[in-house]
Order: structure tokens, then sequence, then C-alpha cells
């Protein structure tokens, strides 16, 4: 194995420390993927209640099922929200943990879409269900959040609706198609409310029809996805959120809190969190470049060049 020596072995130092540098730099300055603005979205209210053997959501019969309402609290429009779920037991140890996610085709800012949230036996210190009565906490924060530069259709409005029956608690009601485009496939989504205005449950519709036109209306149901005479008891009141997309390109009115479709019924106060649960966003938005971070790389960029020059002018001069 030779050996550098002299002048051979400085000339070396200074490249390897030139590349050491470059590289450093263009670490510095290559581009990240943006994170989630965790502070755009917010959990406003949530309960939990055991799976019925009547469920149609649950993985399970006797599973932890926790509903809730995630809102809107920024100014982009949100397509996605995952929220992550921890269980606690009355000594304050974790015994299990679920995450929930929901997509929608946009929630504008100030609007509210519910969430439902399955803890399974796989998700928990024992693998079995024998934790849930221990139940006594569980906490719920926003794990990601997605915004969309597509703006939903607004024209679609709750025309009427109605309790149609209290057991179980149903609301019947129709949507009406007040813009000037046609619609592609509806669907709905109830917010059951108690009487404090915390989220006791909720109802999910796959699609009520593949179109609608102007000035169309088409009728819709719903009752809690997990149907019991206990948990209809709770509902006083309910907010449903019409979601759709135009078939056509046009460009939709901007976005506005005040343009979502609601209820006839709604909560006479926002809903608020309950005492038990924890609903407080967790992290913040990864800082991003500002308009002027152009001018750093650029800096950057020349300060590495300029070392690299150098630490060929060495070692050129060093080998004559």
């Amino acid at each position: 194995m030779f050996q550098l020596k002299g002048n051979s072995k400085k000339a070396t130092i200074i490249v390897i420390l030139a590349v050491l540098t470059l590289t450093a730099f263009s670490a510095l300055v290559a581009p990240r993927a943006k994170a989630a603005d965790l502070s755009e979205a917010k959990v406003v209210s949530y309960s939990w209640y055991v799976a019925p053997a009547t469920t149609s959501e649950a993985e399970y019969t006797g599973d932890l099922i926790t509903v809730g309402e995630v809102q809107n609290i920024g100014s982009n429009i949100i397509n996605s929200v995952a929220v992550r779920g921890e269980a606690y037991n009355s000594t304050g140890d974790l015994v299990a943990w679920s995450l929930a996610s929901f997509q929608l085709s946009g929630i504008l800012p100030g609007q509210k879409a519910p969430f439902y949230m399955d803890f399974t036996p796989e998700n928990s210190n024992t693998t079995d269900q024998s934790w849930v009565p221990d139940v006594t906490n569980v906490s719920i924060t926003i794990n990601t959040v997605r915004d969309t530069n597509s703006t939903p259709y607004s024209g679609l409005i709750t025309a009427a609706s109605s309790v149609g029956s209290s057991n179980p608690f149903t609301v019947i009601g129709i949507i009406q198609n007040n813009g000037g485009e046609t619609t592609g496939s509806i669907a709905t989504v109830t917010t059951f409310y108690d009487a404090s205005g915390t989220v006791v449950a909720l109802n999910f519709t796959n699609y009520l029809t593949d179109s609608l036109a102007p000035g169309a209306t088409i009728q819709f149901s719903a009752t809690p996805t997990d149907n019991t005479a206990q948990l209809s008891a709770k509902i006083a009141t309910y907010a449903v959120l019409v979601q759709s997309v135009p078939l056509n390109a046009s460009p939709s009115p901007s976005p506005s809190a005040s343009s979502s479709p609601s209820a006839s019924t709604s909560p006479t106060s926002s809903p608020t969190v309950t005492p038990s649960g924890s609903a407080q966003p967790s992290g913040s938005a990864e800082p991003q470049p500002n308009d002027s971070s152009w001018l750093i790389y650029a800096v950057v960029g020349v300060v590495a060049l300029v070392v690299v020059a150098v630490a060929v002018f060495v070692v050129l001069k060093r080998r004559k």
C-alpha cells in the first residue's frame, strides 16, 4: 500500500474537505417533502362506547369505538384527515391505540366532518378485549392533514330534514341541486350530537345517486352506524354534510364557511370536548422556505463552488 507524502497529502486533505463541504451544502439545499400542517384542523369533540352486535362498521362486537368530529380551522380546503387515538385505564396505563382517517371531496374552512375509530384487539397490550371495561380515558389527536386545490361543488343544499323515528334515531331529508351544474356521485355524512353538543354517533352513505341535475332533488335517510336504543336516546341534534363533485370542469364558487350545506336542525352551540378527552392537535407544521429562499440557495451554491475552485487551484499548484 502506498503512502501519501508532503504536498500530495496536503492536497488530498484539501480535496476531501472540499468534497465534504459541497456534500454538506447540498444536503442543506436539497428539497424537503412538505410536512402536513396539523394546525389546519382540530378535534372538536368525541365520545366512546362498546360496539354492539348490530354494528356495521366495527371489526368485532365488543370493540371500543370512538366517534368524534374534526373541524377545518385553517384557510385551505382539506380533503383528508387522520387522527390517532390512545386508550388509558384508571392508573394511566396505555392499553390500546388506533388510527382513523377519512377523505372527502373537500372540507371548507370552518366546516366539520366526523370520524369513526375502532380499537381492535390486535392494537392492544393484551391482544384481546379484556382491557375494554377498564378504559377511563381516550385521547384523540390530529395525526396528518392533507390539502386539496379542488373546490368542492357548493350547489347542493339540504332543502329539508326531519326526524322520522326516535328509535332508532332516523333523519329523513331532501337534497337539492341549487347550482347550475350536474353533479357526480352524491354522498351524505350525518353527525349526531347529545344535548351538550358532543358527538355521540355518525352515519356515512356511500352514494345516493350517480348524478343530480340542476334543480333536481333526492331523498336520504340516516341512522347511527352502531344502531342501539341506548345510543339513539342520547341524540338531541344533528348536522348533515353533503359531498359531491361536478361532472364538468367549470370552476366552482370560491370557498367560504357560509356556503357549506347543513341540516335544518343543528347544535345550538359549538360542540365541546368531552371532559375525559384531550383534543388538542399534536405537532405543528414544519417550517417551509419563504419567498427569499432562492437567495439563500444562490449564496450557498456560490460558496460551495468557491471552496471547490480553491481546492483545485491548490492541488494544481502543489503539482507544479
